[in-house]
């Protein structure tokens, strides 16, 4: 299965550890944060991968080399604008990975679960204490009921457990086909209405997961990391 990394962000939430580089090339411990995902992907049987870049994207491919495929978006077009962007040849099922996250997923049970569900799309989930930052989800078994990209306080309040978004996807490339503008969020103008048509199927993930968006995540996940509380 192709897999694409979304890597074209602009690290607007780390100042300091990304100043002059690309978000996907901030270091965790002794690698890259792009480089910790590979060899995880690698590590589960997946290197038929394409990179989706746009700021910076020849500092990430001077780092990785040409052992991978590479899209370059010429303006920002959102996670949904990019993944469209980078999945135009494909014609199968394609794996997506947010490129701000490191985590020990399994892959190929995801890709067990797709296969066994009625689902065309389906989405990786985390449990979590607070939500705020991220996309709320209610589930019902393996069936995702609603999406809520960043959720207001009263829709937190009235959830009795929080699962959200892992930002790790196996996706059809027939989502895309009515989608007529160029810049979209995949959250916002995706998700929400393949989980109303039934479409939308969620996997939940209970190990090890951390988005690297802020300062203080990445500070927390490099601690654990020196430590050995985890091991990437």
């Amino acid at each position: 299965m192709k897999a694409i990394i979304l890597a074209g962000g602009r690290a607007t939430r780390l100042p300091n550890s990304a100043r002059d580089i690309p978000k996907a090339l901030v270091r965790v411990g002794s690698k890259t944060i792009i480089e910790h995902q590979i060899d995880w992907m690698s590590r589960q049987g997946i290197y038929d991968i394409r990179l989706a870049l746009g700021y910076m994207a020849d500092q990430i491919i001077n780092h990785l080399g040409r052992k991978y495929e590479y899209v370059i978006e010429k303006e920002p077009l959102g996670t949904g604008g990019a993944i469209k962007f980078a999945s135009l040849d494909l014609t199968s099922n394609f794996l997506v990975v947010n490129g701000d996250i490191v985590t020990n997923l399994n892959i190929n049970g995801l890709m067990e679960s797709f296969q066994r569900s009625p689902f065309q799309n389906i989405v990786s989930l985390c449990q979590v204490g607070n939500p705020e930052s991220f996309g709320l989800v209610k589930i019902d078994g393996a069936r995702i009921l609603e999406f809520f990209e960043k959720p207001d306080r009263g829709l937190i309040e009235s959830q009795p457990a929080y699962f959200i978004n892992a930002g790790v996807y196996i996706l059809s490339p027939d989502i895309f086909k009515n989608i007529e503008p160029k810049s979209f969020l995949i959250e916002k103008e995706i998700f929400p209405i393949l989980a109303k048509e039934g479409r939308l199927g969620g996997f939940l993930h209970q190990g090890f997961w951390q988005d690297l968006g802020t300062e203080e995540r990445l500070a927390r996940v490099r601690k654990m990391v020196e430590e050995r509380i985890i091991r990437l």
